[in-house]
């Protein structure tokens, strides 16, 4: 090649995009499969294990080697044995330096849905997993990530032999497999869920699809720093896009979540994971341009125009289509837009 110069440069949508939403397809297909096998059955919790064992599975294929995905317990030298143990849902640790304290066997469950019960300094993240997003849900999932607090309240000093609490780089965050319709305008969901900013480490979280958007579509809850009180800003449906309430945590400094809906933000979830496990993620940076892609870029654009109202879609492409004109462009029509 010439002067040794490459050809290749940034393509969006990138090779395997696609490809890379099937594991996500996979985990929904498993997910619906046991919502039909219970629906005439009077207590219907299958389908919530279910998703939970598939996002231990997805993740246990996707992470660095050097992770290793588990439910279970964290163990802490500064826990009393008289205390309750927690059980979470997900828990990532390092596998190449952590032992496994004890293993409780269960015979219905895959590897990952094995409890293991790991050292507090190996844990690097806890998930918590729910099947559908609304009010309700996302009030317990903050009540049982809030169970980390004293593993959170401090950090350990460096050459400290006995560590009591979880590390630096320690993450938690949310995972719930639906946005049900009879649920899209449930907006207090993202003020349940804000409460959770006021842990270290919280990140946000997912929402693989939403009843009523095309099949590649997940959303993305967002953490974000604010220095007023925004308020909340609900539009029309939660599958389009919203923000919680603000938490103040300091005089100048509020906390609060965004969640928007779009084709490749499984693909930006997923990375974001690997960024926070290696220390390199940071808020509001893309952190990997790996499988980026979407319909619209497909189409040759990066704009994207959903929106919940369909009547304000045509309202857009209408009035977008007429000022095109006016400045002389012709041959647009409004279903080019």
């Amino acid at each position: 090649m010439a002067n040794g110069q490459s050809k290749l440069k940034i393509q969006l949508p990138n090779q395997g995009w696609k490809q890379f939403l099937a594991a996500r397809t996979r985990m929904l297909a498993a997910y619906d499969l046991a919502r039909d096998l219970e629906n005439n059955k009077l207590v219907k919790t299958r389908h919530g294990r279910v998703a939970e064992a598939e996002f231990r599975k997805w993740l246990s294929e996707f992470l660095p080697k050097r992770y290793a995905v588990a439910s279970g317990y964290i163990i802490s030298p500064g826990i009393s044995s008289s205390e309750h143990m927690v059980h979470y849902d997900v828990i990532i640790y390092d596998q190449l330096e952590s032992p496994v304290l004890w293993v409780e066997e269960n015979p219905d469950s895959s590897g990952q849905g094995k409890s293991l019960a790991i050292p507090v300094e190996y844990v690097h993240a806890v998930f918590e997993v729910k099947s559908a997003f609304n009010k309700q849900s996302a009030k317990e999932a903050v009540e049982q990530l809030a169970k980390l607090k004293p593993l959170l309240a401090r950090l350990d000093p460096p050459n400290s032999r006995s560590k009591l609490h979880l590390p630096a780089n320690f993450f938690c965050a949310t995972t719930f497999f639906e946005l049900r319709k009879e649920h899209e305008r449930d907006f207090a969901a993202m003020d349940e869920l804000v409460e959770a900013t006021m842990l270290r480490g919280f990140y946000g979280g997912i929402i693989l699809r939403a009843d009523t958007l095309d099949k590649y579509y997940s959303g993305k809850i967002y953490f974000r720093n604010e220095n007023i009180d925004t308020g909340p800003n609900n539009s029309s449906s939660l599958s389009f896009w919203t923000t919680s309430k603000c938490l103040k945590y300091k005089d100048d400094a509020y906390f609060s979540l965004l969640l928007t809906f779009w084709e490749q933000h499984f693909s930006e979830f997923a990375f974001d994971i690997i960024a926070l496990l290696k220390g390199t993620y940071r808020l509001n940076v893309l952190s990997s341009l790996y499988c980026m892609g979407s319909t619209a870029m497909e189409k040759g654009s990066c704009v994207e125009t959903r929106y919940a109202d369909p009547e304000a879609v045509k309202r857009y492409q209408e009035e977008t289509a007429a000022i095109l004109k006016a400045q002389g462009f012709v041959g647009f029509k409004p279903s080019d837009l």
